[in-house]
């Protein structure tokens, strides 16, 4: 059997992989997933969110003082604001990458969101 030499060994798309999803993911489907309560209270803020299964209706909210814009169709002044009911068209196996602490998926659509912390 080959030795295998750890992780220089893997190519950059092999080895990103291998870093995202290392402290865990949850499914979220039908629900507006707020970390820090209910079944997310292990949960600081989401990293990444990918769409399986079918296209996926979600919206999220940026974490604190993270940059960037919400994900959302709420667009004001050219800044996307998290209202709960604007939500992002994502496509099967779509992965949006970000620090969000809020995610609303619509029902019969499922989200993997990757925990950062």
């Amino acid at each position: 059997m080959a030795k295998h030499s750890g992780l220089h060994e893997f190519s950059g798309d092999e080895s990103s992989n291998l870093f995202l999803g290392q402290r865990g993911f949850k499914i979220i489907s039908n629900t507006e997933a707020v970390c820090g309560a209910g079944d997310y209270t292990d949960v600081t803020y989401f990293i990444a969110l990918k769409a399986i299964d079918v296209d996926a209706e979600v919206e999220a909210q940026t974490y604190g003082e993270a940059p960037g814009d919400d994900l959302s169709t709420n667009i004001s002044s050219g800044v996307a604001t998290y209202n709960g009911s604007s939500a992002v068209t994502l496509g099967n196996g779509d992965i949006v990458y970000g620090c969000f602490d809020k995610v609303k998926v619509a029902a019969s659509d499922y989200v993997i969101a990757y925990i950062g912390k």
